[in-house]
């Protein structure tokens, strides 16, 4: 697999990716930007939040909201391609904001947003991706006045697609929903396998599989992930480091800090408005 970093800015952070050899397991992650990922081609499966979702068909549109658990595996050989376009909500004013982060929350118990395939829209669509993706030869003081109109372009060409049904959803379990809405109300107290399981009246063994079959993985590794990534917005709020693992729910700092650096590739000590984007 190659990853051609296109473009990263304050606000929006740009890349293009190629594999050709199969994974055995999703790269699950989360992260604090909205991000619209462009699948070109391949044989792909994508597991976002509470659903799955197998083998987007080429020339597809995945919307991810911030926050959510998600990630790909390359199912064969062929080549697969994929860009996404992660941008953070302060690209757009407050009534765009209100507009178009619906977009990537539908019906309560459907997930994710899917335009697949694009058909009538392609068209329309891939012209829109592209010129986002010619920013990066433009002179700085260009490319930041383009990049928020070209990326507002599209969401309302998304939109204008939305209003005709072209989006199509995943149904989730709903007692999946009830298990995710219980860990993420509790991120900040102690929680564990065996008390979750104890709520809900199931072995720990049981809920395991059932939780991985849905979401990609397993709890602990879940909590783990939102716990992180809580971390990081409040260290983006200007919370330090230590205080910011005891609101995230980590008691001991040094597990917190080998955590946090094999999650996002760097210590919680840099600084959050630097490597926001990675």
């Amino acid at each position: 697999m190659w990853k051609n970093d296109i473009l990263k800015t304050d606000l929006v952070y740009i890349w293009h990716t190629c594999s050709d050899e199969p994974d055995k397991d999703f790269d699950l992650h989360c992260h604090n930007e909205y991000e619209i990922l462009y699948f070109w081609q391949g044989d792909m499966e994508f597991r976002v939040g509470r659903g799955c979702i197998s083998r987007l068909e080429p020339m597809s549109l995945l919307l991810i909201p911030p926050y959510t658990v998600h990630g790909r595996r390359v199912v064969s050989e062929q080549l697969c391609r994929r860009v996404s376009i992660h941008f953070l909500p302060e690209i757009l004013d407050k009534a765009e904001q209100e507009l178009f982060s619906t977009l990537f929350y539908l019906e309560q118990n459907y997930y994710p947003p899917i335009l697949s395939p694009l058909n009538s829209g392609i068209s329309s669509i891939d012209f829109l991706v592209h010129s986002i993706l010619e920013c990066r030869v433009m002179q700085r003081e260009l490319q930041s006045v383009a990049l928020r109109s070209r990326i507002v372009s599209l969401l309302v060409q998304i939109r204008h697609l939305h209003s005709q049904n072209t989006f199509k959803s995943v149904p989730a379990n709903p007692w999946i929903l009830n298990v995710l809405a219980y860990l993420n109300s509790h991120l900040r107290q102690p929680i564990s396998l065996e008390k979750v399981s104890r709520k809900f009246n199931v072995s720990k063994n049981h809920l395991n599989v059932v939780f991985k079959n849905e979401t990609g993985t397993t709890v602990n590794h879940y909590i783990r992930m939102k716990r992180l990534t809580l971390a990081r917005l409040e260290l983006a709020a200007g919370v330090n480091t230590e205080e910011a693992a005891l609101r995230a729910g980590f008691k001991e700092y040094s597990t917190f800090f080998r955590a946090y650096k094999s999650f996002f590739g760097y210590p919680p000590s840099v600084s959050t408005g630097e490597e926001v984007m990675q």
